[in-house]
């Protein structure tokens, strides 16, 4: 082997190693957004609580204290509305599915002003999320703003406001949660960002998975 066959032969390896370099690093950052980084607040969704008939209360719980932040206050997917607060804040929000509408849908309040429903899109088995025409706070964003991407039935999504991230939702089997038994999972939500809107659209989707009978479907949103 002369030295120019040498020199390229060592060139190619080196790109060989900067790649395979590059690829590890991005792959590691994807698996770090997905699951938020340090100093996000995480919370604990039971869905199985949705069902009733039983004595846990606790909907939605702090990861960091397990304390109850969103507790059935009163009804269940099998009687509406469903009413959701904190034992000391009281009513938080309320999920209402409509008696007379010939289409499925999903109706969530928010601190008493109705906020969006969730019904059946255009196409078969993607519903979109309607704004309710409400003028709410600044803090809470409206339909048209949010997105939703990755595998909703498996709870493993994002919630997008405007493109920017604002909660990540996933499967997180950590020793001792029982998430194996009970179904639970997790919602991520950077500091900075307020909790209720974004654990509402959390549970109206699971309260919409459970009624509506079609948990495979992806959301298109709609102002």
């Amino acid at each position: 082997m002369d030295s120019n066959d040498f020199l390229l032969l060592s060139l190619a390896v080196t790109g060989i190693a900067l790649l395979i370099s590059i690829c590890v690093s991005t792959t590691g950052n994807s698996t770090d957004d997905k699951h938020t980084s340090a100093g996000w607040k995480k919370f604990t969704v039971r869905p199985g609580v949705l069902n009733g008939g039983g004595d846990q209360r606790a909907l939605v719980s702090g990861l960091e204290n397990g304390s109850g932040e969103l507790e059935i206050l009163s009804g269940n997917i099998h009687s509406f509305p469903i009413k959701i607060g904190h034992h000391r804040r009281g009513l938080l929000m309320v999920i209402e599915k409509p008696r007379r509408s010939l289409k499925s849908s999903i109706r969530i309040s928010l601190l008493g002003k109705p906020w969006v429903q969730i019904r059946p899109g255009r196409k078969k088995g993607i519903p979109r999320l309607v704004g309710a025409g409400t003028r709410m706070s600044e803090e809470i964003p409206d339909a048209g703003s949010i997105r939703i991407e990755g595998d909703i039935a498996s709870r493993e999504y994002e919630i997008r406001v405007r493109e920017k991230l604002a909660a990540a939702i996933f499967q997180d089997e950590e020793p001792g949660d029982g998430f194996k038994t009970d179904g639970s999972y997790r919602v991520a939500l950077p500091e900075g960002l307020p909790e209720l809107p974004f654990l509402a659209l959390v549970v109206g989707i699971e309260v919409d998975m459970a009624v509506c009978g079609n948990p495979a479907r992806a959301l298109t949103l709609e102002a």
